[in-house]
């Protein structure tokens, strides 16, 4: 197939195009490069990268049609990313997440092509039991917000002909050639390797979906390939830990860690668990834990593998 990657030069994106390549698949990359895109470049000539802003295309259909030509599936990645960035300029987001995801749809829809959407499970909000994907969503932030107007527009798009498919993803953490500090597990992993000492925001009893980007990159290839799922939206992760838990992990990891609760004047109230019943029924399971991420985030920090970890580079916002 031909697939379209957006956001292709991103953190999960940058995970996920070599397995697309890798498994035979012309990848077309479309990015804004903020981050820059020259780590893509020994995928050539498999991979084509375009550089340009989801924004500006919106504005130019006969340019968006020009990307689209010949694509198979388009597996949109693209976004503001991140509570703390999307907070930045909430005008910005709900162009970029929202609106530019509507018009990317669209386009998908009259061109007939398949259209798979990275969504988050931070849509949940607050909820004290384990979420399947129909229940009510409650989103908290300008993010998850942006992501349930998005999920919207294409539920209202789907129809008998053509019907795109939502991935829920839970918190990423693991390593990317296009590396953040800016999730819960890499920052952990950042200053137990650094500092020998964590920080967590409040008690740390708020519950967190976890998934590694590997696995979240390969339920993209899973999807991309399938010929037809059984449902429109599904929870991605591999397991509910509380923060508090997720520290415990990095102490058996590292025994000399030091944990430190700090008190925060605005509670986070986001909170939820999910189940991931639907997609293991269609046939796909995740495989790297928590634990495992975790060392192998600590590894890539003290073997030099993350050249300036603490690097604002590695944070969104």
């Amino acid at each position: 197939m031909t697939i379209l990657v957006t956001g292709g030069a991103g953190y999960l994106g940058s995970v996920l195009v070599p397995k697309l390549v890798a498994r035979g698949h012309r990848v077309r990359v479309l990015d804004v490069g903020y981050f820059g895109l020259g780590h893509l470049g020994q995928l050539k000539p498999a991979v084509e990268v375009i550089r340009g802003d989801l924004r500006l295309i919106r504005t130019s259909p006969q340019r968006l049609h020009e990307i689209v030509a010949d694509c198979d599936c388009i597996i949109h990645l693209a976004a503001i990313s991140n509570d703390p960035s999307a907070e930045l300029n909430p005008e910005l987001t709900d162009e970029v997440n929202f609106r530019a995801t509507s018009a990317l749809a669209e386009t998908a829809k009259a061109a007939g092509i398949k259209f798979i959407f990275s969504s988050s499970c931070s849509v949940y909000g607050e909820e004290s039991e384990k979420l399947v994907e129909g229940d009510a969503v409650a989103p908290l932030t300008a993010y998850a917000v942006s992501k349930v107007m998005a999920e919207q527009a294409l539920k209202e798009l789907a129809d008998a002909h053509w019907s795109p498919i939502i991935l829920r993803n839970g918190t990423l953490f693991g390593y990317s050639p296009r590396m953040r500090f800016d999730l819960v597990v890499n920052i952990f992993s950042l200053y137990s390797a650094q500092h020998n000492e964590i920080k967590i925001f409040g008690n740390g009893e708020h519950w967190r979906p976890f998934l590694h980007v590997g696995d979240c990159a390969r339920a993209f290839v899973y999807f991309a390939e399938l010929a037809e799922p059984q449902h429109l939206c599904y929870n991605v992760a591999h397991e509910n830990l509380r923060v508090i838990d997720v520290a415990e992990l990095f102490r058996r990891i590292n025994p000399r860690l030091s944990v430190v609760h700090l008190d925060m004047p605005d509670a986070d109230h986001r909170n939820y668990q999910v189940s991931t019943r639907r997609l293991r029924a269609e046939g796909f399971k995740t495989q790297v834990s928590v634990r495992y991420g975790a060392e192998e985030m600590v590894e890539a920090i003290v073997s030099g593998l993350i050249p300036n970890p603490e690097s604002i580079y590695y944070r969104n916002a």
